[in-house]
């Protein structure tokens, strides 16, 4: 491993069992066979087994931050415990070069029958710290988790916010070369997470490596230059914060729509003409369904007529997350006419600066026969769209209400 490499992942996979009883019958069995020098199949799924992390690779310079996404259940946790060291990969390597401080789970290494002041001391010596070192920053451990009211109460009395604030003052203070945290931040109130954030970017200029797990993509985006996103087990993307984080929210969007195309009912029509595709493109012509206020948007529908159709009518609406309808547009508007349509083609639906405030919206295509009486293909809220903080008229505008509408104040 490279010198300037603090963690190395190599080609890691970890099984796990769902069932306990299984899952004890095997472990007897794995501790039998080592003990008589016996060697078993890794790459063996018994009875009830999965995949919980499959083939995974990455590495983290040194003081760089990765960020880890992915849904519930994807396995992010677990890789962390195995860099932890918490678990053992059953299949590939992992490299650590450094001294490690972990936060991954909400009051992991407290006695819960013990006050903070003796947790302080327990947790200290867990990641390395001696007690002459605890003692030293036995203030400042206190000052930063802001618990010093409660400080000699047991920590069983403790909320789930005040344990993480503890965890992660603790940790940070151990002087770690590497720094693991898995969502626990979202436990705490705003003005903590706004410590933590402040003392994970001065942790860069101390060249500490960090971990980052967090469903608060914002969060990843702000402190990783680099983001690792795993689904069912597997790396699905690695690279770029912003190139990883756009391909997850459309993974979760087309998920979304899945579900509804599932659900039945969102689409209806003769199909004498079918929409094919709609897809939603930037300025740049980019492909993507997460836009900032203020950003221009194009519809691109596909469709195939089955015949010649004499000036069908396509429509775009756009719905907000609690169904209150914000427009409905027709081809027909402003004197447009479609004209005669046969085999496949492509109509676009443009704005040019989106007026739409931070939120998600679903957007409804359809394609209809001239008099708006015979739906030919129609997809109801079947395309979601997320909206971004961004910039209207060079100006950050408020997030009340779904649109932003132009207008200006004045005083007589």
């Amino acid at each position: 491993m490279n010198d300037d490499i603090s963690i190395k992942v190599d080609h890691v996979s970890k099984k796990y069992c769902r069932n306990i009883k299984d899952s004890m019958a095997y472990g007897v069995t794995d501790v039998c066979r080592n003990l008589f020098g016996l060697s078993s199949n890794p790459d063996r799924l018994r009875k009830n087994e999965f995949w919980a992390v499959s083939d995974v690779s990455f590495e983290v310079k040194k003081g760089a931050t990765l960020g880890i996404i992915g849904p519930n259940g994807s396995g992010k946790t677990t890789m962390l415990k195995m860099l932890n060291g918490i678990f053992w990969p059953d299949k590939g390597k992992i490299s650590i070069r450094g001294k490690i401080g972990a936060l991954i789970a909400v009051g992991a290494g407290f006695h819960p029958q013990l006050s903070g002041r003796e947790n302080i001391y327990i947790n200290g010596a867990i990641l390395g710290m001696s007690k002459k070192e605890s003692d030293q920053k036995f203030d400042s451990i206190v000052d930063f988790s802001g618990i010093g009211e409660f400080l000699d109460a047991p920590v069983k009395h403790y909320s789930s916010g005040m344990y993480v604030r503890l965890g992660f003052a603790i940790a940070v203070h151990c002087e770690p070369d590497i720094l693991l945290i898995d969502e626990v931040l979202s436990v705490g109130d705003i003005d903590f997470q706004a410590r933590c954030i402040s003392k994970i970017k001065e942790m860069d200029k101390q060249g500490v490596t960090k971990i980052f797990i967090s469903h608060n993509l914002n969060t990843v985006q702000l402190l990783c230059a680099k983001a690792l996103y795993i689904a069912k087990g597997h790396v699905k993307h690695y690279g770029d914060t912003q190139f990883v984080i756009n391909e997850f929210k459309k993974d979760v969007l087309l998920n979304r729509r899945n579900d509804k195309k599932e659900a039945g009912g969102l689409r209806y029509g003769t199909r004498e003409v079918e929409i094919t595709q709609v897809e939603f493109v930037d300025g740049n012509g980019q492909a993507k369904n997460v836009f900032k206020r203020g950003e221009s948007l194009k519809v691109k529908i596909k469709y195939s007529a089955k015949k010649s159709m004499d000036n069908p009518e396509f429509v775009v609406g756009f719905v907000t997350e609690d169904g209150a309808l914000l427009s409905f547009a027709h081809t027909s508007d402003h004197g447009f006419s479609t004209g005669e349509i046969s085999g496949e083609g492509e109509i676009n639906y443009a704005i040019e600066r989106l007026p739409f405030n931070v939120g998600k919206y679903s957007m409804t295509v359809g394609c209809w026969d001239a008099t708006g009486q015979l739906a030919y293909d129609h997809h109801s809220k079947l395309y979601d769209l997320v909206i971004e903080d961004g910039y209207i008229d060079n100006r950050i505008h408020e997030r009340m209400g779904h649109v932003y509408i132009p207008s200006k104040w004045a005083k007589l």
